[in-house]
Formats: C-alpha cells, sequence, structure tokens
C-alpha cells in the first residue's frame, strides 16, 4: 500500500495500525478552539451502536438527527482480535450528541460543515486542515471545520452539536477490539484497572537496513527503553516510578509506515506487564515524527501474576530521527485481572 506522508496527529496514527489514512489530514483538530455555549442546539441525538453482531460494510444506523453508514471494514493481520472500521457520519442542524466514548481510538474528520466539539476530559490531539497540530486538555470546546479531524481515545470523554443551519458530515475510522460497541455512553462501565506511564524512552540499539531505488525504504528492529511517574488508580499503580522497554521491528516508506512490537512494564517491585502492539509512525513537518499503536495485553509476573489480558494505546512523538532523539511517549492499558 502507498503511504502518503500527510500531517497527522499522534492518535490517528492508531486508527492507521494496518493502513495509513491518507485522505487528508487525519488527527485531532482543535487548534482554533474556543469555549462556546449550548444555544442554538434543539435536538439531541446519541451515536451510541452496540449491535450484535456488529456492523458490516454497507450498514446505516439512524437516530435522531444522525445517519451513521458503515463504508468499510477490514481485520488487520497486524492486530489479531482487532477490527477497523471506516464510516461517514452525517449529522442534522441544531443536533447535540450525547456525552460518550470510545473503548478503542477513532479519528473523525470533518468534510464539510462546522462541528462544534465538546471536551468533557481527557485529552485531544488536533490537526488543521493546514496541518497545524495542538493538544488541548479538558474541559475545553473545539470549533472544527471542513479538514479538520480529530482523535478520540478511551480516555476522551466528548461529544459534538451541530449548532448550524447545514448539516455536517464526516468520515471515521475506529479500531477496537471485537465485539466492542463503536461507542460508549458515559456511565457505561470500561473493564480493566487503568495503568498510564507517561515516559521519555530513548532508542538504546537497533538494526535497520535502508534499501529501495532512492534508499526511502527502511526496514529492521529497534529497541526502545525509559521510565516515568506511573497515573493509575491509587496503590502501587500511581505516584512511582515504572520502566518501559519495547521491541519494534519497523517497516517505512521515507519514515512512513507501520511497526509491530512487544512491550514490558516493569513496575518497583520488580513486577511486570507485557503485551504486545501495532501501529504506525509518520513523519512530521520538522522532520520528527508523530506515532501511534494499539496494545494487547498478554500477562503479568509477580504481584501482576494474576493479569489475564487488557488492552491499551501506546502514542508519541520525536523531535528528530529514529535513534537521533528521544521518544515522548504515553501508554495508557486497562488491565483485567487485577
Amino acid at each position: 500500500m502507498k503511504l502518503v506522508p500527510r500531517p497527522l496527529s499522534t492518535l490517528a496514527l492508531i486508527c492507521a495500525s494496518a493502513m495509513v489514512v491518507a485522505a487528508g489530514p487525519a488527527g485531532a483538530s482543535a487548534t482554533r478552539a474556543h469555549e462556546t455555549g449550548a444555544s442554538g442546539v434543539t435536538a439531541t441525538a446519541s451515536l451510541t451502536v452496540t449491535p450484535a453482531p456488529l456492523p458490516k460494510a454497507g450498514s446505516v444506523v439512524k437516530a435522531k438527527g444522525v445517519t451513521r453508514t458503515v463504508l468499510a471494514v477490514a481485520e488487520p493481520a497486524n492486530s489479531p482480535g482487532q477490527v477497523l472500521y471506516m464510516t461517514r457520519v452525517k449529522i442534522a442542524p441544531k443536533t447535540k450528541l450525547s456525552e460518550h466514548f470510545h473503548s478503542g481510538v477513532q479519528v473523525a474528520r470533518v468534510e464539510s460543515g462546522v462541528l462544534t466539539y465538546k471536551i468533557i476530559s481527557g485529552i485531544a490531539r488536533v490537526t488543521r486542515s493546514n496541518g497545524a497540530v495542538k493538544k488541548f486538555t479538558g474541559p475545553t470546546t473545539a470549533s472544527l471545520g471542513a479538514g479538520d479531524s480529530i482523535v478520540e481515545t478511551s480516555s476522551l470523554v466528548h461529544f459534538g452539536s451541530n449548532k448550524t443551519n447545514k448539516p455536517v458530515v464526516i468520515v471515521t475510522a475506529l479500531l477496537i477490539n471485537q465485539g466492542s460497541g463503536l461507542s460508549t455512553p458515559v456511565g457505561s462501565a470500561v473493564e480493566g484497572t487503568r495503568i498510564v506511564l507517561p515516559a521519555d524512552l530513548e532508542v538504546t540499539s537497533r538494526d535497520i537496513v535502508t534499501f529501495g531505488v532512492n534508499g526511502l525504504n527502511t526496514m529492521g528492529t529497534a529497541v526502545e527503553v525509559g521510565s516515568g511517574i506511573l497515573e493509575g488508580e491509587g496503590g502501587s499503580l500511581t505516584g512511582v516510578r515504572a520502566k518501559l522497554n519495547a521491541t519494534f521491528l519497523v517497516n517505512y516508506l521515507s519514515g512512513n509506515g507501520t511497526w509491530n512490537a512487544t512491550m514490558t512494564m516493569t513496575f518497583a517491585d520488580g513486577s511486570t506487564i507485557s503485551g504486545t502492539m501495532s501501529g504506525a509512525t509518520i513523519v512530521t513537518k520538522d522532520g520528527g515524527a508523530a506515532f501511534g499503536g494499539t496494545i494487547g495485553v498478554v500477562g503479568g509476573t509477580g504481584i501482576y501474576k494474576t493479569v489475564t489480558g487488557g488492552t491499551g494505546t501506546y502514542t508519541g512523538t520525536r523531535s528528530g530521527a529514529l535513534g537521533a532523539t528521544s521518544l515522548q511517549t504515553r501508554t495508557e492499558l486497562r488491565v483485567l485481572g487485577l
């Protein structure tokens, strides 16, 4: 598949773990964010869709003022147990969606109209139509126009509104575990103990081969190691340092491409939680890169030997070439069995 080096926000890459979404800047758009009120909104609709079985390509789901059409469905070979959906969502004038989040990761790009986007809690990375990227922390409100995009992770609680007199059309890519709903209303339980590790990683070793007619293809392995202070749900999972060690197999064209990895998070007492990852990397205008992927938790050792599985995300940026600079990363897990 041809990889198109367009500006994406960090988390947009998660939905592109098996394929790069190159329909324009697919990321998280809020650079022109501004506070707004709720005036002008007359209808409320929910995008919560949890049918069984999950929607098939071509299926249409309608709610009050909202129509979601499933454009494509894929099961990425490098993300076993997960499903990638591409949808088109049309929001009627004067319609407000309910508060919700996505158990996986969704990238939404505004094709037409103006969407008022309210972040209740969590962090969104936004890519404007001109490629500008900015991080927003809730609570805040953003106005998203045509060509803008926003990335929605499991920790981002949000809702959208169409306060205008014209329809808003959005195209989305959503990567979720098989059996998960396309969205989850606020108040629904999210399985697993939450573990969050922001960490600066260094490439401690790499074995990269450059090839191709113009030397633009790169493939090989890289080991990234670093540590940070845990954010979690109390006890041993909050406020203490933990280490992350990840080994990546990368396949890039002009710096853009996909990767697979194994990861181990090591805690203060030596206990570990391990998993597999898959994702993608996109080069940025400054010569660095943004990357993101999904995690499947495999198991644990020590006090975490009861771990039976789980999911997560791995996102971040680097300011230079792979191995030349440190990587600013964030690993978020929902661990089962604790």
